[in-house]
């Protein structure tokens, strides 16, 4: 069961999401500003809802640079949101931040875990994410569907383990937990590995998936 916000021990979820303005800005030759808005929005809401519903995860934390935004797209879900301080730009550099501010809510707890989900995986389920905290090994990475990035990631809490997400992510979180000690598993999934960026990630999804995304995000192609 989810605990509430604030609520210290075992998996700590958390989402790093972009403003509604930026985000999507690949799909522009297909959807216009505000259908890409509108798509942020129903993906990270599909994205923390699965979270919220998958069993060992304890609570659910976004950290976004925009959290008004954040606030509006996930209104009426029992989420933290944490403000990406402006001097400290980029992905790794949010969920850094978010790990020093949930650093005190763990002290104490029997072996906590981190998972960092990003919030366009129209395919999760909450099944996939069980699947991941089951896994047998202090890591466990969720790569996309070209065996290069990185969608989720499963690690401890306190183990000082660098965020490396860019291009060429997998090898670099493999490296990563090499260099630390740590065993590593990566996991391929259908629900993990494919996140929605451009137009080929929208026709690599499962039918019934986009025409539930379709039905909220008026514009995607048929």
């Amino acid at each position: 069961m989810t605990r509430s916000p604030g609520q210290g021990g075992g998996t700590t979820a958390v989402v790093p999401l972009r403003d509604g303005v930026s985000g999507k800005s690949r799909l522009a030759a297909v959807l216009d500003a505000g259908a890409r808005r509108r798509l942020v929005r129903v993906l990270a809401r599909h994205v923390v809802s699965t979270l919220l519903a998958a069993d060992g995860i304890d609570r659910v934390v976004v950290v976004t640079a925009d959290p008004v935004f954040t606030r509006e797209t996930l209104a009426g879900l029992p989420v933290q949101v944490l403000e990406q301080p402006a001097d400290r730009p980029g992905l790794n550099a949010a969920l850094e931040h978010a790990r020093e501010v949930l650093a005190a809510d763990v002290v104490g707890s029997p072996s906590p875990r981190l998972l960092v989900a990003h919030a366009d995986l129209p395919a999760l389920s909450p099944a996939d994410v069980s699947a991941l905290l089951t896994e047998e090994a202090p890591v466990v990475i969720a790569t996309d569907r070209y065996r290069s990035g990185t969608n989720l990631l499963l690690i401890p809490f306190e183990t000082g383990f660098r965020f490396r997400f860019g291009v060429g992510s997998l090898a670099a979180h493999l490296a990563e937990a090499e260099a630390r000690g740590l065993t590593a598993r990566v996991v391929d999934r259908p629900g993990t590995a494919v996140d929605l960026d451009t137009a080929d990630d929208w026709s690599q999804l499962p039918d019934e998936v986009r025409a539930a995304v379709g039905a909220q995000v008026p514009g995607l192609p048929a």
